[in-house]
């Protein structure tokens, strides 16, 4: 076993709301984020800093505010193969992506592809939403 922490860098961005932190396990049937199973290991508030024990191999770190938007509102951070490891990250303000958490640093090839993905989803659901809310309001506006 090794020491995984996550530092949540303190920001006004979804200040109020707390980050879950998934791990990736292939025994795991709790939750698929990405196609990837896995299992839950806590919650990080704005500006926490928590240390979880993991086990050993090249592993996905996930963090995600909320089932619903799990796939398009996440972050993925891949693990060295062994080693404790400390991360940093944070939130920021991108309306199209629910204001994701995103880790410092994390430049991979799986991570870029992942935030592109999720932003496309994102913008799609939220252009959606607006003109849905755009009909009903014009409808309900020319009933009254």
């Amino acid at each position: 076993m090794r020491k995984l922490t996550i530092k949540r860098t303190k920001s006004f961005v979804a200040c109020l709301g707390k980050a879950k932190v998934y791990i990736e396990d292939e025994s795991s049937s709790e939750l698929t984020i990405a196609s990837v199973p896995v299992r839950k290991l806590g919650t990080l508030k704005n500006g926490e800093e928590v240390s979880f024990e993991v086990e050993e191999g090249a592993l996905r770190v996930f963090v995600i505010f909320d089932t619903m938007s799990k796939e398009y509102c996440n972050d993925i951070y891949e693990l060295p193969a062994e080693g404790d490891v400390y991360l940093t990250g944070k939130c920021g303000f991108n309306p199209g992506v629910g204001n994701a958490f995103r880790f410092d640093n994390n430049e991979t090839q799986d991570s870029l592809k992942n935030r592109k993905k999720g932003a496309v989803i994102g913008w799609i659901v939220l252009g959606v939403s607006v003109v849905v809310g755009f009909i009903i309001g014009w409808y309900i506006a020319f009933l009254i």
